[in-house]
C-alpha cells in the first residue's frame, strides 16, 4: 500500500500538489479547491499530533478486517462523512496552505515509527497506520480535482 514514507510517493503527491489551482473544479463534493487544502491541512494537524479531534466512537472501523479493508483495500467513497474539526480551517492565502500542507506531509512522513494520536473513526493508529491512511487521503481529494 502506498505510504507517505515512502520517498517515490511522497515525491509524486507533492507534485500532483503542486498542479493543484485555485480555481480548480471538484469533479464531486461540496468542497472547493482552497477549501479542500485546508481540510487536507486540518487532518495533517491530527495525524502530527497538533490538534485532536472527538471520537464518534465507530468501533467496527477500529477492528480487523473493517479497518484493514478502508486501509488497504476499497477507495474512499465518494462525499464520505468527516470529523467536524477536519473543516475547521477557514481558507487563507492558496499558496501558503498549499506550503503548509506539503511540510506537515514531510513532517509525517519522517515522524518516527511509533504510536501515533488517535484518529475520530479509526481508534489509535501507528504512525506507519497514519502515513497509509494520509497518503489514501490526500491522494482521494486529489483524484477530486482532476490532480
Amino acid at each position: 500500500m502506498p505510504s507517505l514514507r515512502n520517498d517515490a510517493t511522497r515525491g509524486a503527491i507533492i507534485q500532483r500538489l503542486q498542479r493543484l489551482t485555485p480555481d480548480a473544479c471538484p469533479r464531486w463534493g461540496k468542497l472547493d479547491a482552497p477549501r479542500m487544502l485546508c481540510h487536507l491541512n486540518d487532518a495533517l494537524s491530527q495525524s502530527v499530533g497538533d490538534t485532536t479531534a472527538r471520537s464518534v466512537n465507530r468501533r467496527a472501523l477500529q477492528h480487523f478486517p473493517l479497518k484493514h479493508l478502508v486501509f488497504y483495500v476499497v477507495p474512499f467513497p465518494k462525499n464520505a462523512p468527516t470529523a467536524t474539526e477536519f473543516l475547521s480551517t477557514p481558507p487563507g492565502d492558496f499558496d501558503a496552505d498549499r506550503r503548509r500542507l506539503m511540510g506537515l506531509i514531510n513532517r509525517l512522513a519522517t515522524t518516527p515509527r511509533a504510536k501515533g494520536p488517535e484518529h475520530p473513526f479509526f481508534g489509535p493508529l501507528s504512525n506507519d497506520e497514519w502515513n497509509t491512511l494520509q497518503c489514501k487521503h490526500i491522494s482521494h481529494h486529489l483524484k477530486q480535482f482532476g490532480c
